[in-house]
């Protein structure tokens, strides 16, 4: 018995060990990851002493935690190597949490499909145990991934679902962020609700610690809310304060950011750029967040507009885009070894894949061959029954490949629209300052002549801005969808020159997010070609709704062209017809040279928000 006891306090010692470790891990994964990272290592040598396999597990589910923020090939490793020990030893309780993180590298490897299947998976095993804030964990990061991808409908059944295991189970934090991401802009239009909401859920999270980061975001979330800017402020400061105290650096640059933007609304300039000039980038350029540099100097820009400082300003959007390269190349790098250390293990899976299925292969060979008398008419019945499934999935398989095959396209147009909507803000700003600059600093005879000058390049900014927001997708979500038609036709006219007759009704039906967007696109897709090749031309274009369906009809009396392959190949004239086939519609174009272009097409209109990806 005497030497029992020593050994039995010693294995509980080392396992309250790891709880601490695994407490102080938690705590400054964000707020000091090289002290997490030390926290981390120390659990994994207590670990191995132990000869536990739930204690190397879960030192390395440590691991793959600390790593996270600023290395996740290696925490790509460290959960991998969790989840090989979890699996061989059938911990699932441990198994859960891990699956969890993997689900968040694969959402930051841009993988959604994959982090939604760990999820999925995450869920179904909390199930099976009764683990209900694992549960509530990964429907709440579900409904995030869904909210990334513009399932809205999708993204609040999952914080819904969240919310209810939370409340059930008293999980006062999980029902905090659940509140929280419920009253996201997206999700919720009434601000008032939404204020409601949200302090609900700080109510919940003051519950608990170690929860400054999310109530510093829903604070931030409801300054937003308001236009008044002593309001917005009083929330900025809350925000800021618990940010200060936690030594979350994000949310600091968040907070000053948006308090900037308020004091220029209380023309307080001088408040706006010491928030960002002594205290927000002093402090972004200490952690070398190249991100919000960007964001700070281009707020920083506007300040100095105030301030009609204007060569200060240029000053400021090329320091903004500097930091912005950097910023990309950094999270590029971090992105290339992140994918290049999933696909070597996607790699080594498929060779024992490979070599498993090999093996199987002999087998089968063997037994058809000393069974093949005895069972050839029921291979033959199999066969044929085997070719008549096969067929009927290659045709459903086709049909899902082509509609894939469009929606890549289609997420690669918005993506480069977003990039060049982001390009032209940063160098239309430059350019209308350096020109403004300019004008401001020549003598002229007149001084209205001078005055209509600048009026004018404010006025062809302003033009520009508004073309870029109407490219970037989420700039373009709060108009309707009369409202985003009309200001599309109104800025092609006055920029381009040509005519264009507009025929459509000032209100239409609850239509859904996705088919708006697409709608708008195909409609900018026509503008932009008729500004290409159909110089002088006229434009016309009706728009109307009718038994359940959305019509355009578009014509112009340009030079026209033959409609063949090569020319329906065409980035622009493909775009039409594969956002087109996402919603089951059709698009219909005739012309010919001399002949001028017209455009048919039609989409059936379904209940706002029942699209799915």
């Amino acid at each position: 018995m005497g030497d029992v006891m020593p050994k039995t306090k010693q294995k509980t010692a080392s396992r309250d060990s790891l709880a601490i470790l695994d407490s102080l891990v938690t705590k400054n994964k964000i707020r000091n990851t090289l002290l997490a990272k030390q926290f981390a290592k120390r659990a994994l040598v207590i670990a191995r002493g132990m000869k536990s396999d739930t204690a190397q597990a879960e030192a390395y589910k440590l691991l793959g935690i600390a790593y996270f923020p600023d290395a996740k090939d290696s925490s790509y490793y460290y959960f991998t190597s969790a989840i090989k020990i979890a699996d061989s030893a059938n911990l699932l309780n441990v198994k859960i949490p891990v699956i969890y993180n993997l689900a968040m590298l694969y959402s930051a490897a841009y993988n959604y499909n994959g982090a939604i299947t760990l999820l999925d998976s995450s869920v179904r095993m909390a199930t099976s145990v009764n683990d209900f804030k694992g549960m509530s964990r990964a429907f709440i990061a579900l409904g995030n991934l869904k909210l990334k991808i513009n399932d809205v409908e999708h993204a609040r059944q999952m914080y819904e679902s969240a919310l209810v295991v939370a409340r059930k189970n008293k999980l006062n934090e999980q029902v905090g962020v659940a509140l929280g991401n419920l009253a996201k802009f997206e999700l919720e239009k009434d601000t008032l609700k939404a204020l409601s909401i949200q302090r609900d859920a700080l109510v919940f999270l003051q519950k608990e610690k170690g929860t400054e980061e999310e109530m510093a975001t829903i604070l931030i979330n409801m300054g937003n809310r308001f236009s008044n800017p002593d309001s917005a402020l009083y929330y900025y400061k809350s925000a800021l304060d618990l940010a200060v105290n936690a030594n979350l650096s994000k949310i600091q640059f968040g907070a000053y950011n948006n308090m900037a933007y308020s004091y220029l609304d209380q023309n307080n300039v001088r408040m706006a750029e010491s928030c960002l000039r002594e205290l927000a980038i002093p402090l972004a350029i200490k952690e070398n967040d190249h991100d919000w540099l960007s964001s700070l100097y281009d707020t920083y820009a506007d300040v100095c507009v105030k301030l009609k400082d204007y060569r200060k300003a240029h000053e400021m959007r090329q320091k903004a885009l500097t930091e912005k390269k950097k910023d990309y190349r950094q999270k590029g790098a971090e992105q290339l070894r992140l994918l290049a250390a999933l696909l070597e293990l996607k790699n080594k899976e498929l060779t024992i894949k490979n070599g498993e299925k090999e093996l199987l292969l002999q087998r089968n060979r063997l037994q058809k061959t000393e069974l093949w008398l005895v069972i050839s008419l029921s291979l033959v019945a199999l066969s044929l029954f085997i070719t008549f499934v096969l067929q009927q999935r290659n045709r459903i398989r086709l049909h899902q490949e082509q509609i894939n095959s469009a929606r890549r396209i289609i997420e690669m147009d918005e993506t480069e629209k977003g990039r060049t909507a982001r390009e032209l803000h940063d160098l239309t700003g430059q350019l209308v300052l350096g020109v403004y600059g300019t004008v401001e600093n020549i003598e002229f005879p007149d001084l209205k002549i001078k005055e209509h000058i600048q009026s004018r390049i404010k006025e062809l900014g302003e033009s520009l801005r508004q073309i870029s927001h109407r490219m970037n997708r989420a700039m373009i979500e709060p108009f309707t969808f009369s409202e985003l038609i009309t200001g599309m036709c109104v800025d092609f006219n006055r920029l381009s020159g040509m005519s264009v007759e507009l025929d459509m009704p000032g209100h239409f039906s609850d239509l859904p997010n996705e088919l708006v967007l697409h709608f708008y696109r195909i409609t900018q897709e026509l503008l932009t070609n008729a500004g290409k090749y159909a110089h002088d031309s006229q434009v016309n274009i009706r728009i109307w709704e009718n038994n359940g369906h959305l019509f355009l009809y578009y014509t112009d009396n340009g030079i026209g062209f033959i409609p063949d392959e090569k020319s329906r190949s065409s980035m622009g004239i493909s775009n039409v017809f594969e956002r087109s086939k996402l919603f089951n519609g059709k698009a219909i174009l005739n012309s010919a040279p001399g002949k001028g272009t017209r455009w048919e097409i039609s989409f059936p209109v379904f209940q706002k928000n029942t699209i799915t990806n």
